[in-house]
């Protein structure tokens, strides 16, 4: 007897929570998700200054403020914190974004109001010592050397460059020269003019209530206070014309990394759901468009997919497979034919209903927890989407029409106005490249060649 599989449910629209917020007298703005169900506290503290913030001539600046706030305070030694932490099972991270930063601690919920000044003590005790930034500088330095023999960072980082000259999205990755040429003054002025309690948010996700959070609040935070940042500039970025083909020169590569790369929305854009609707058409994951192609069809890759790297005021789109070297220009070509594709051949019934299906349910999944639930809401804040946006996420996903895909596909995923970027060995490709559009070549370093 042969057993066929029930047909999927079609999920109900949710009730996203309302998550009131408080604000302090010096700014810090306060969000509750209480939650009894375990006793487990997440606590994360967003603050406005990310790797747009760091000055064009040292780029290492703002992740150093942040990593050394860990490593020592007036009161208590690197060490002190290591231990401290240890000792009540606080587990610490923290975390430099584009335009954010983020610290966070888990911690059960008795060890609160230890964690609670723990944190008050770093962000506004923090003492840079030398001798810790030593240490980082070290362990950092090592990274970065291992970085550059990365291809799926070479190539983010060109297309980044090339998309936004000038500008601070192009603020992505450090060197060593910048990380070697920090001292701890630097270090300290950075974090006391981009890191203070305006505009910061504090996010508290477990057994606790609004007015114990705000007793907190005002008990450990009440005081802080840091200078105010000064406004950052964003110019219009270049519109791309054509095609411009970016080859890294990685000696001996087997394979090349491709990433083919575009402009579309800001993150807070009317037409942004949408565009998630239509780039998971495309490629956003294993049912998707580009797979069953570059893989299931051609065998050039393991995998390829695309994505969407949105901010507040411009995003991209972006195509990456690392595929055999044999059939790099093989693989540009197919990935041209699914951008050409996308805005010619209107998506089945079954296919947008699966892209759809997929994106609402990793929306649902990542309101599992209190803590995901608090990161959801601040991630609306930041960025300063609609108070309504989840509550109307999954309608509007559902309400995305084939017509609609097409439509933003031949606005944005044009295959003639796309920066493609490629990570692999000059002798090998090169020759194959100089068809597709105008060729630039560099080293791993991003010096032209």
């Amino acid at each position: 007897m042969t057993k066929k599989a029930p047909p999927p449910g079609t999920e109900k629209n949710i009730s996203f929570p309302e998550i009131p917020e408080h604000q302090l007298s010096n700014g810090l703005r306060i969000l509750v998700v209480p939650d009894d169900r375990l006793p487990q506290m997440f606590l994360t503290l967003v603050l406005p200054a990310g790797r747009v913030c760091n000055p064009d001539d040292n780029l290492a600046l703002v992740s150093l403020a942040v990593e050394m706030v860990k490593n020592g305070t007036h009161t208590r030694s690197a060490q002190d914190i290591s231990d401290f932490v240890d000792r009540r099972a606080i587990d610490y991270e923290s975390e430099v974004l584009m335009e954010h930063s983020f610290l966070s601690m888990t911690f059960l919920e008795d060890q609160l109001e230890p964690a609670f000044e723990l944190l008050t003590d770093m962000v506004s005790n923090a003492n840079f010592p030398d001798e810790e930034l030593a240490k980082t500088k070290v362990r950092w330095k090592s990274h970065l050397i291992a970085q550059r023999s990365q291809p799926n960072f070479l190539a983010n980082e060109r297309t980044f460059k090339i998309f936004y000259p000038n500008h601070p999205y192009a603020k992505v990755s450090m060197t060593p020269e910048h990380l070697e040429k920090t001292q701890r003054e630097s270090v300290q002025e950075t974090y006391r003019i981009h890191y203070g309690p305006g505009n910061a948010h504090l996010l508290m996700a477990g057994p606790i209530d609004g007015d114990r959070a705000m007793e907190l609040g005002n008990r450990f935070l009440g005081s802080w206070a840091n200078g105010e940042a000064p406004s950052i500039s964003y110019p219009q970025p270049p519109d791309i014309e054509g095609r411009l083909v970016c080859l890294i020169h990685r000696p001996h590569s087997v394979q090349s990394q491709i990433l083919v790369a575009g402009r579309t929305l800001p993150k807070a854009d009317p037409e942004a759901i949408a565009l998630k609707v239509t780039n998971q058409v495309l490629g956003g994951g294993a049912s998707a468009r580009l797979f069953l192609n570059l893989r299931e069809q051609k065998g050039y890759t393991y995998g390829a997919y695309s994505r969407l790297k949105s901010y507040r005021h411009d995003g991209l789109y972006m195509v990456g497979a690392s595929v055999k070297t044999e059939v790099t220009r093989e693989s540009i070509e197919e990935i041209f034919k699914e951008l050409e594709g996308l805005g010619e051949r209107l998506p089945e019934a079954k296919e947008l209903e699966r892209c759809q299906q997929e994106l609402i349910g990793s929306f649902i999944r990542q309101m599992e927890t209190s803590a995901s639930i608090g990161v959801l809401e601040l991630d609306r804040r930041i960025h300063e989407l609609p108070s309504d946006f989840y509550k109307n996420f999954i309608p509007e996903v559902r309400g995305v029409t084939s017509e609609k895909v097409v439509e933003l596909a031949r606005r944005f995923f044009d295959p003639n106005r796309v920066v493609v970027t490629v990570v692999g060995d000059r002798e090998s490709v090169e020759k194959e490249l100089r068809g597709i559009g105008e060729l630039r070549v560099y080293d791993v370093h991003g010096t032209p060649l």
